[in-house]
């Protein structure tokens, strides 16, 4: 939304939209105004955050030796733009900055020593500053001989601390129980963010010719933030929205190039855009084990190269939704309804790739409503095998909690309350099933009654879909944890026409009669509903209003949730 929109806003809000912001914790003029038009301003300041003033005096200090950097990142969507953001920031100092993203199949999640220890055989130069970002938190051991080698390692992450211990080196991550931030929950690329901020409070003096506009590398911040679903307090409600902004006038050319492989450049962007297009996009490059190709992407400045990157990832992208179009319909062919509701979860074992397993779990809690492990067999050299998995929450399950409580049968963990990873030997992996199920059917039912409604807003979609009402939801987003998207309800809809789409017919497409106008619907997965549609077109309606984006045309639907 425009600075001009911004100024004239007056708070018009329908009653239903007040009620709604009302049971979320937000009333009087004042809150409503930090709710529904987040500042810069209002960001906390990068002092209050342990470290980072160390941290950022470190960096200056390298800077001015001309010391090499390296920067190193995880593979997800968090890891790489937050890896991008400090590349593209250290550039315009014109540092000597190398990254490294380590490919998931090969390298695993964290720190390699390996890569330094071969990096070091083929070169002399063994004095250099590493910077994590998104990972390192718990790579104690990895920190240690890296500093042998000649290292200086500040990391930088947003993870849980590991009930083991702390890597002996400077560590920024608001997780730290004395930080400042401990109850913001940044996203790994928030923390990159605030590190580049306290690094620029401190070259400004020196550097006067160079001009950096901060808000600009807020798009790698919202891209990080939205994708790796952490929650969506207050702090990063402020980052994303400007965040989004600084997307739709971005001067990086591999994020252009980005947008537009998506059809969505020049236009107004949500975070549903990141969600379901950008995020995605991004992804697939680490869980297909072209791990780089992300960042190469987001650091190129050639036009022409950065096109060509664009089309390489869009080519993987394409590859991802396949195999997970296959494993999902595997997994859901082996599931039991009246299993998944007694357990209050969703475990499933043995898929074919271990990279898309996190986005095969977030499509199965999307069906049915409950946290999702899914897992993949690896073969351990010398030992038992490994079920390696991904998990994902929702709203009211603490994930990593969960997982807590269960480390005495884990090999590893980590993560946060909505996505987090984990691996376990082979014959652990029935009593984590039992046990998790127990927790998780027991912290479903501890959910508060909040979190259980079926809808929010009682509104008719003919209502909702008019220029005030949708001015307003525009300036409920960004949504993720902790700020869900509202579900509406239609008590009486009349559906003119619906058929079946998607390449098995597993989708309703429907139209609404409107006053003025029909409106356009899709029903994701209930495709199954279209007898019943026909045989009895009004009917009560649950949905949410979404964007829709075809050939550069931008208009407003409602995704159907259940009719």
């Amino acid at each position: 939304m425009t600075k001009h929109q911004e100024t004239t806003f007056q708070l018009d809000i329908p009653e239903q939209f007040r009620v709604f912001l009302k049971s979320r914790g937000v009333e009087g003029e004042d809150q409503l105004r930090r709710f529904l038009l987040p500042r810069l301003a209002d960001l906390p300041r990068p002092e209050q955050m342990a470290n980072l003033t160390t941290a950022a005096e470190l960096v200056a200090e390298a800077l001015r030796r001309d010391r090499e950097i390296i920067i190193w990142g995880d593979y997800d969507v968090d890891g790489t733009t937050g890896t991008a953001l400090l590349v593209n920031f250290f550039k315009e100092f014109g540092a000597r900055v190398s990254w490294h993203i380590p490919n998931r199949f090969t390298e695993g999640y964290g720190l390699n020593s390996q890569w330094f220890r071969d990096r070091a055989s083929a070169s002399r130069n063994r004095d250099f500053l590493l910077i994590t970002v998104d990972c390192g938190i718990s790579n104690r051991e990895q920190v240690a001989e890296l500093q042998r080698l000649g290292a200086t390692v500040i990391v930088t992450d947003h993870h849980q601390l590991p009930a083991e211990g702390l890597p002996q080196c400077l560590i920024v991550n608001p997780s730290l129980p004395h930080c400042g931030f401990h109850g913001h929950q940044l996203s790994g690329a928030g923390v990159a963010f605030y590190l580049a901020a306290a690094i620029k409070a401190i070259l400004a003096p020196r550097f006067p010719n160079i001009q950096i506009n901060l808000k600009q590398y807020l798009a790698f911040v919202a891209l990080g933030t939205v994708a790796d679903v952490v929650p969506m307090t207050a702090t990063n409600r402020i980052l994303v929205r400007a965040g989004l902004e600084a997307l739709t006038s971005t001067p990086f050319q591999g994020v252009r190039e980005l947008l537009s492989s998506c059809s969505i450049a020049g236009a107004d962007l949500y975070s549903e855009d990141i969600a379901f297009f950008l995020g995605p996009k991004i992804n697939a490059a680490g869980r297909l084990g072209d791990s780089d190709l992300a960042v190469s992407l987001l650091t190129e400045e050639n036009a022409s190269h950065a096109k060509k990157l664009a089309a390489r990832l869009t080519l993987l992208n394409d590859q991802r939704k396949a195999l997970c179009a296959e494993i999902l319909e595997k997994a859901i062919s082996k599931l039991s309804q009246g299993e998944i509701q007694q357990a209050r979860c969703i475990i499933v074992k043995e898929v074919s790739h271990q990279g898309v397993a996190g986005i095969v779990a977030s499509k199965l809690v999307e069906l049915f409503g409950f946290p999702a492990l899914v897992f993949a067999r690896k073969e351990n050299q010398n030992a038992a095998p490994l079920y390696v998995g991904s998990a994902r929450s929702v709203e009211g399950i603490d994930m990593v909690d969960m997982l807590r409580q269960c480390a005495p049968l884990l090999e590893r963990y980590g993560g946060h309350k909505m996505a987090a990873g984990l691996s376990l030997r082979e014959d652990a992996f029935p009593a984590f099933s039992r046990a998790f199920s127990q927790l998780a059917a027991r912290a479903y039912e501890d959910r508060s009654p909040q979190t259980r409604r079926r809808f929010d807003i009682s509104c008719a979609v003919d209502e909702l879909l008019t220029e005030r009402y949708l001015n307003i939801f525009k300036y409920l987003d960004p949504f993720g944890p902790g700020n869900e998207a509202p579900v509406f309800f239609d008590q009486q809809s009349k559906i003119v026409d619906a058929r079946t789409v998607g390449r098995e017919m597993e989708h309703l497409q429907v139209s609404i009669r409107g006053r003025y106008a029909n409106h356009k619907g899709i029903g994701f997965g209930l495709g199954k509903k279209i007898s019943e549609v026909q045989s009895n077109p009004t009917r009560s309606l649950l949905y949410s209003p979404t964007v829709n984006r075809f050939r550069g045309t931008v208009s407003w639907q409602v995704r159907v949730i259940d009719l």
